[in-house]
């Protein structure tokens, strides 16, 4: 279970720590560029969708660490992974910890005053279907989104297995579509850089196939 906090901690106790860019990323110059394009709207809200394994998290991590991105919204960046979190109230209370808030019974509230009081941030869920998929979840899920979404300033991009987006949110246009496998140059690449350049393409492509 996670520790839940509240808005009287200052922000330098914030345990907010970016993840590395990611070092081997092929074949999404396309989804990066249309990312980029939204991101040059006003606090873009956007989702990167697709089935599991297909570099979701990868390419919202190169976007985290693009330079324009960067330059933009300098250390208002948060990357929140939401794969241990089963309800609203956690979810909160984890990007509380990223903000530096104090401990608290249930931080949602606390985390939209500190957003809506801060400079242009951005904030990436990360796997937020773990909260979105179980019914039972999904309503509060939403309506926390979209309390993020009036917050003026605050860009917010998430990745979820699927291809359908959290209503109650109205996501920047044009959609980035949900993503497909890379194709066959930008995959053979990939193998290699993770494994090494002693196999012939030919064995290369067999394990692709």
């Amino acid at each position: 279970m996670h520790k839940v906090y509240s808005s009287s901690y200052a922000s330098s106790n914030s345990i907010s720590m970016l993840p590395a860019e990611p070092k081997i990323f092929h074949g999404r110059d396309a989804e990066v560029t249309h990312i980029l394009q939204l991101f040059r709207q006003e606090s873009p809200r956007i989702a990167i969708l697709g089935a599991g394994g297909m570099g979701k998290t990868s390419l919202s991590k190169a976007v985290l660490h693009h330079h324009e991105i960067a330059t933009k919204y300098h250390a208002n960046r948060f990357f929140i992974a939401c794969d241990g979190s089963i309800n609203k109230v956690e979810l909160a209370s984890v990007i509380g910890a990223h903000l530096g808030l104090k401990p608290g019974k249930d931080l949602t509230k606390a985390v939209l005053r500190n957003l809506a009081s801060a400079p242009p941030t951005l904030l990436i869920l990360d796997n937020i279907e773990t909260l979105w998929d179980p019914v039972e979840s999904r309503k509060e899920t939403e309506e926390f989104l979209s309390l993020l979404t009036d917050i003026p300033t605050l860009a917010l991009l998430i990745t979820m297995r699927g291809a359908e987006r959290p209503s109650k949110v109205q996501w920047t246009r044009p959609f980035l579509l949900p993503l497909q496998p890379l194709p066959r140059e930008a995959a053979q690449k990939m193998f290699l850089d993770i494994a090494d350049d002693n196999h012939s393409m030919e064995e290369v492509n067999q394990v692709l196939t």
